[in-house]
């Protein structure tokens, strides 16, 4: 009796171990992972026009507010042979393992003023902290705090949301933090592989697809709804977006990478 007793205890700690190993090793296979020394430049296109050029870098790893936090940083450089636009922005964020921001830092036109912003995330004390200063007039300096009573999600951050949950199935509805001010945003991440083409890689290649809406206007007129295409490794690279802009309708994609392997991406 006690050896029957001993065995069936045995196997079912056995089990439960297998059990926990493997829903270990399954999450693991999926979890984002992130790349310093990342880069990622895309084309943007409207009708048969080049706009301009957007680059994304992560740049490092350090601690934040006790937090694990990834240095990022975009830039949007509109095409020089354009008289009609002109946009030159430098945006950093710092971003957890959760995909929200803990700083933000860049230059923004708010109300016909142009400003550079610092918005500090504390989520312990439930606060933003918000620094604006004049870039023409470096005396005016506005500072103030803001409460944090939910979870905000900056331009980078909701690039990075997107990429860490392309591989699911499921509807958000997201708080955007831009220009000192929220704004909400759909996102409707549907966890399907399809094929896509695009033009810096010679065949197809299997992405995860999302779309949503934008119920806002930010940078360069951003808002309404979106679509975007992401590779199925674990870096989940943003391969090619539609949206809408101060011109219209925009596409964006991929055609020059760092510290990624389209390889990767079929396997």
């Amino acid at each position: 009796m006690i050896f029957k007793f001993v065995f069936r205890k045995s196997i079912c700690v056995f089990t439960l171990a297998f059990i926990l190993s493997t829903s270990s090793v399954s999450a693991n296979k999926h979890q984002f992972q992130w790349q310093v020394g990342e880069e990622l430049v895309y084309k943007v296109n409207w009708l048969f026009i080049r706009l301009g050029t957007l680059k994304i870098q992560v740049l490092d790893k350090l601690t934040m507010d006790g937090s694990t936090v990834y240095h990022t940083k975009m830039f949007i450089d509109s095409n020089p042979l354009l008289l009609f636009v002109n946009i030159h922005s430098v945006y950093e964020s710092y971003i957890n393992e959760d995909f929200y921001p803990h700083l933000f830092l860049a230059e923004e036109k708010i109300k016909g003023v142009t400003y550079w912003t610092k918005y500090r995330f504390n989520y312990a004390d439930s606060v933003i902290y918000v620094k604006m200063t004049n870039t023409e007039d470096t005396t005016e300096v506005i500072v103030k705090q803001l409460p944090l009573d939910e979870r905000l999600q900056d331009g980078m951050s909701l690039v990075f949301y997107a990429r860490g949950n392309a591989h699911l199935q499921k509807k958000r509805k997201l708080t955007a933090f831009y220009e000192a001010q929220k704004g909400k945003l759909d996102i409707n991440i549907r966890g399907k592989k399809r094929k896509i083409q695009i033009a810096a890689i010679n065949s197809s290649l299997p992405a995860y697809e999302l779309d949503g809406k934008a119920h806002f206007k930010a940078i360069a007129g951003f808002g309404g709804y979106y679509r975007g295409w992401f590779s199925t490794d674990n870096q989940r690279v943003p391969l090619k977006a539609e949206m809408k802009v101060f011109v219209g309708k925009v596409k964006i994609e991929l055609e020059k990478w760092k510290n990624w392997d389209p390889i990767q991406n079929d396997k």
